[in-house]
Order: C-alpha cells, then structure tokens, then sequence
C-alpha cells in the first residue's frame, strides 16, 4: 500500500467512487451507472453500509469486504438484507458508450451490421429481411433495439438486439419491445408460420428477461434469449433451466417491526413537525426508517443516526441544522400537496409512492375485495431496489393473495413490471413461505395464483398494454385499473378491464 492510498476499506471506496462515474454491477448483472455523488457510506451496528442511488434506482448493501481493487476496478463482497449468501459487487470506470447525437448513431449502426454478421454466422441457413433501428413512434419501435426477421425453411422469427452501450433501463424494456415488434410483424403477415423471437441481449443484462419468459404463455409463444460479447463476437444461448430463475426473498415481517422500534426515539421530535401526517417505512432491503412526506423521503434514521435533505446528498441532523429540517418539512407541506403547482420539483418527484400512500390509506377504492390493514409494501423485495413503481401485496377477504403495480405515467413496461413481482410473489406462496414468515396473521391464503392489479390514472395506461397482457401466461389473471387523472385529489376508479 503506498503512503498516499487510503487505509481503510471505508476511505478507498469513498475515493474511488469519488473519482469519475462508475457502472454498478451485481454478481454478474450489470445494475446501472452511477455518476456524480449519488452514495453514501455509513456504519451502522459495526457494519459498513453502501447506499447507491440513480435516476432510476436505489440500492444498499453491506460491504463485508473488498475482494479485488485496481485502478479502474473495485469488487467487494456484499451481503443483502435477509438474503442468505453473501454476493459480489463490481464497481468499474464506465466503459466507452453509444453517448448522444452522432456517435449514439454511429454506435447503433455498427451495432446492426454487427448483428447481421453474428446472424449469418449463426444461421448460415437463414434469410435476413428487413434489418433497421429506425424509430417509429406510432407503432413504439424504438431506435435502441435493432430489429430484423429471419426466415428458416418455412418458418419466420422475429429478431431484435441491443449494444452493449445503451442502459439497464434499455436491457429491461428489451423483451417488451421485441414482442410490439414481432406482433407488428405477425399481423402484417398473417399468411407466415411465426415460430417465435430471438432475442440478443449484452452478457450481464439477460437475467432480468430470462426471469420475464417464465411468465410467458410458452403454447402462444417461443423466445430464444441469447447472450452476446460485441468485442469477442459471439453469442450465447441462454440455457432453457436458466428461463424464470429468480432472484428474490422474503424478510420476516417482524424484522420491519423491530426496526420501527428501535429507531422510534430517534425520529421523536421529528415527528412533531407534522402529527401524524408523516410516512414512516421501513424500505425492501434497508435497515433504516424513511421519513416521507406523500411518499416522498424528505429524512432516514439508521443506528439512531438520522440525515436529511430530498435528493441531493443527505446531511447529518444536529442541534445546530434543525431548523433546516423544520424549514424543509414546511415548504413539503405547502408545495407537495393535492394543491400545488406541478412546476414544483417537490410536488413532481416521486408520484408511484405518492399514489403508493394514498393506496395504502385506502385499499378499498382500488379493490373493495381488499382486507383492510393487509397490504404491504414490495414482500418480498426486488433486486435493484427502486424501479419507478410501486409494489403492493395485498389479499381478499377471502385470503386470495392480489398483487397491485402502481404506476403514476406512461410506460410501456408496466406489464412486465408487474409481472417481476407476480412471479416472486407466487415463488414464495408455493413454498408457504408468506405465512411463515408472519405476513397476513390470521387469514388462511388461497393456493390459487395471485391476481395481478395494473394501476394507473386512466389515460396513462401505453396503447401497447392489452397487446403485452396478451402474452403472460394464463394464471396470470391481469385487470387493469383506471384511475382519475386527478387522483392526488383522492382515488377513484374509472374503469376496471380484465385481460381480454
């Protein structure tokens, strides 16, 4: 170690994180990229904690060690909250990216003729047709995929591919563009035999997908998912025992209760700012207490140690700043409200847990089948943490388990969003293991497969939807829910449609 190299494990991943943007990833699955000063560390009950954030995601980890540390590489041992084996984290400088304006362009075309390469290499028997990325937004094809179809004998498949430049927001939406493209394709041709897709997704970004195609209704539909290396130029087949692995689990429901508890002196006067008015949670994967103002984290306790501040890096909380908390906490109350102008950054940030709280407040005005007091947030907890929506598991009266996406805008994923959560939660209901681990006390659970709640204000719900819905497997019995564009204002259902 040189003299000028930080001494502890804590000081080294300060500094390099510190030193340029960095791309994050987990055992293998590139997460996203992290730039600026998007992290914290911490200690809490001797342990050292890793808080990453990004425009589309938050993470923490416990950092058990550092495994590996080069120049523009830091791996470190991590442990997930209620997983029970430890993982790999990977911090690298960021690799050289599609970027904007020419050379996103630039990145894309050669990526086509890269992927027309491989496909002729692949299927030396096959005929290529129509390869492009052009954008077309009236029918959602998007410039980030390449697309093609390939003909075999007799048979035709849609083909769609990515590079390795574009983000994991782009891997995640992959398999929901790629299926717009062939169903495009099957309708304008009708008289081919469509076998099926082929997608080729970058190596570390197909494990999202793979989990995706075990909820697919495989009698209608038949994907090939391949993983590629651009610079070593070649392909992969995703193993068909690899299709619907899950990373997921469950952590006791008695867990969040102890942490409520043992952070509740801390966050005391706190909670006089605004009686009982302010969300306390515990968040999938943190050992912490969030304070939210309509779903919005404006402070965070963790170990008695409570930091504040909405967005930028959080400061400490002392005697000396408090009246910076109650400053903040009033401007909340006057900007986040049903009242207040969208052009405030406060009133926009956030709207999934926005809509999140007032489901919560009232389940019944999305489902009057829903037992009160039995809906919890993200059990169990998603790998990646925040994915802009919000999780809700909920059960009927009757003890049949309801699982509700909430989505507060547009988005084309919706339904394969939902469906990550449907399938981890119905993992964990044929193993018994919700009621094990004390969630729903007292209310006998249907073995019967979970419904699934698509919700979002009425006229935000993709063209794309029904189409998508189309493809899931049967059991999963999808309804969506329509609510009013005002819906701040209170929750009201314009409309209910199951899956046609």
């Amino acid at each position: 170690m040189s003299r000028h190299e930080p001494a502890n494990p804590r000081e080294r991943i300060e500094a390099f994180l510190a030193a340029g943007p960095r791309e994050v990833s987990e055992d293998g699955e590139f997460l996203f990229e992290l730039t600026g000063p998007s992290f914290r560390l911490e200690e809490a009950g001797g342990k050292l904690l890793l808080h990453l954030w990004s425009a589309e995601r938050t993470w923490v980890r416990r950092v058990a060690g550092i495994l590996e540390e080069r120049p523009e590489k830091l791996v470190l041992g991590v442990e997930r909250f209620g997983a029970a084996k430890p993982g790999k984290l990977t911090l690298a400088a960021v690799r050289r990216r599609a970027g904007t304006g020419r050379g996103r362009d630039a990145a894309r075309r050669a990526y086509s003729g890269w992927l027309r390469r491989l496909l002729a290499r692949e299927f030396p028997e096959a005929r290529l047709e129509r390869l492009s990325t052009a954008a077309d937004l009236k029918r959602s094809f998007s410039a980030l995929y390449t697309r093609a179809c390939l003909r075999e004998g007799k048979r035709w498949w849609g083909v769609a591919g990515m590079n390795a430049g574009e983000s994991a927001a782009a891997a995640d939406a992959a398999l929901a563009y790629a299926l717009i493209w062939l169903g495009w394709n099957r309708e304008r041709h009708p008289e081919r035999d469509w076998a099926g897709l082929r997608l080729f997704l970058p190596a570390g970004r197909t494990q999202t997908t793979a989990a995706r195609l075990g909820g697919l209704a495989r009698e209608r539909l038949r994907v090939e998912l391949f993983s590629t290396d651009e610079e070593e130029f070649v392909s992969t087949r995703v193993d068909e025992h690899d299709l619907g692995n899950l990373d997921t689990h469950l952590v006791p429901a008695r867990l969040v209760e102890d942490i409520r508890a043992a952070e509740s002196s801390a966050v005391e006067r706190l909670r006089a700012l605004a009686p009982g008015e302010i969300e306390e949670v515990v968040p999938a994967g943190r050992r912490e207490l969030s304070l939210r103002w309509r779903g919005l984290e404006f402070a965070r306790s963790a170990g008695g140690r409570v930091s504040f501040g909405v967005g930028a890096r959080p400061q400490a909380l002392t005697r000396d700043n408090f009246e910076q908390l109650e400053a903040l906490v009033k401007r909340l109350r006057r900007e986040r409200a049903p009242e207040g102008s969208a052009k405030s950054p406060y009133f926009r940030q956030q709207a999934e847990r926005w809509l999140e709280g007032l489901a919560l407040e009232a389940p019944q005005a999305i489902d009057p089948r829903l037992a009160p007091g039995r809906l919890y947030r993200q059990v169990p907890a998603l790998a990646g943490g925040e994915r802009g929506v919000a999780d809700l598991l909920g059960a009927t009266r009757e003890g049949q388990l309801v699982v509700i996406e909430l989505k507060a805008s547009a988005d084309l994923n919706l339904p394969f969003q939902g469906l990550d959560y449907w399938l981890r939660v119905r993992w964990h209901q044929e193993r018994g293991e919700l009621g094990r681990f004390g969630y729903f006390p007292g209310l006998a659970l249907k073995p019967t497969p979970p419904e699934l709640l698509l919700v979002a204000p009425a006229l935000q719900f993709h063209p794309t939807t029904e189409a998508l819905v189309g493809y899931l497997a049967p059991e999963v019995r999808v309804t969506r829910v329509g609510l009013n564009e005002d819906w701040r204002r209170g929750l009201k259902v314009v409309f209910r449609r199951g899956r046609m």
